[in-house]
């Protein structure tokens, strides 16, 4: 009886340390299947919100010059008077030099006698043929001797006149590479006259936004030479070619952007005090958008992978990545066009190494 007692004892024992030991075993694999799975991340979440927005667009454009003239000269001789300087101001018919005239003033004198001798001939043909004394091939003759000299007298008078040169336009001395006593010739550069009574700024407008502007159109203008003080400009031209042109509106040959228009403001340089100069940076605001509910999310939510927007989305305990589509940057928002729903919440902090299906922590963004 005592053997069999301690024989079932030992079972008892034998058993109830298998079973410890298999529960022990059991513990240690969940203990170290659980150490494998990721720990959950804390992130900070944002809400899809659908707002209301009056926007206003603006683009970044360059001032140049209105209108700008190289002169060059059309004659020859030596530069005896020269009445401007390098900046200075002209006005439109204003002369700017002379050049020695002597030999062309001397060939006029020689040209306006040919032309009396021709006519005078033209004259007593004339009369012989009336009195059958000459043939009407000399009449024609002389009549074409008349015209030869009108036409040299015409050119030597213009070469004369050309002495004197004067500013086609008014406006500024930009460059005068000349000086008195030069010698110049058809075709050497004179002076550049810059007008600046306006500038011109031209910005790159997209397609989709073209009707949105119209020539004559009034539009705010600011200058970053001069902060905070306003300016208006009009819209002159809208180009009918679009392609070439950079983001800041300034033409980019061999660089092709479609879908892009420049788009030419004028704005007048009247205020002395904030003169304008040609290389200004403009900042051109187009008039408000009516309001239009939209969805936006906050920009820090979005994860850029080359030409790939998405964001995580919190979907119960976990995150999903999705792509999106989207518009234009309000202030720190972002305007969502496709991808998203109102309500749907997106992590806005802590996207750094997350990825599909992963655990999360998540703290709600306050608005």
């Amino acid at each position: 009886m005592k053997k069999t007692v301690w024989v079932i004892g030992w079972v008892v024992l034998l058993g109830g340390t298998g079973f410890w030991l298999a529960h022990n075993q059991q513990t240690q694999q969940a203990q170290v299947q659980a150490a494998a799975l990721p720990l959950p991340v804390t992130v900070t979440v944002a809400p899809v919100r659908r707002q209301s927005l009056t926007t206003e667009t603006s683009y970044i454009g360059q001032s140049t010059y209105w209108r700008e003239v190289a002169m060059t000269a059309t004659t020859q001789g030596i530069v005896r008077r020269l009445y401007v300087r390098l900046n200075g101001s002209v006005r439109e018919g204003q002369p700017l030099l002379r050049v020695d005239a002597d030999v062309n003033e001397a060939s006029l004198v020689v040209a306006e006698g040919t032309l009396a001798k021709a006519r005078q001939d033209l004259v007593r043909y004339e009369t012989l043929h009336r009195e059958n004394n000459s043939t009407a091939s000399e009449v024609e003759n002389a009549r074409l001797q008349v015209r030869n000299a009108e036409f040299q007298l015409l050119s030597i008078r213009k070469q004369v006149g050309d002495a004197l040169i004067k500013a086609p336009i008014g406006g500024t001395i930009t460059e005068k590479p000349i000086e008195r006593g030069m010698f110049i010739a058809p075709g050497t550069p004179l002076a550049t006259i810059t007008d600046v009574s306006a500038v011109k700024v031209t910005i790159s407008v997209p397609e989709t936004e073209l009707t949105d502007w119209a020539v004559g159109q009034v539009v705010p203008v600011r200058f970053e030479a001069y902060p905070g003080v306003p300016f208006r400009g009009t819209v002159h031209h809208i180009g009918l070619k679009g392609g070439d042109w950079s983001v800041s509106g300034t033409a980019v040959p061999g660089t092709s952007v479609p879908g892009r228009f420049p788009v030419e403001i004028r704005v007048n340089n009247a205020n002395t005090r904030y003169s304008l100069r040609v290389g200004l940076t403009a900042q051109v605001s187009r008039n408000k958008r009516p309001v239009t509910p939209v969805l936006t999310i906050p920009r820090t939510a979005i994860i850029q992978n080359g030409d790939s927007t998405a964001v995580y989305v919190l979907q119960g305990q976990r995150v999903q990545r999705r792509p999106i589509q989207t518009g234009d940057v309000v202030g720190t928002d972002l305007v969502v066009r496709r991808g998203l729903e109102a309500g749907e919440r997106i992590v806005v902090s802590g996207a750094t190494g997350l990825r599909n299906g992963l655990p999360v922590h998540s703290s709600t963004l306050q608005p």
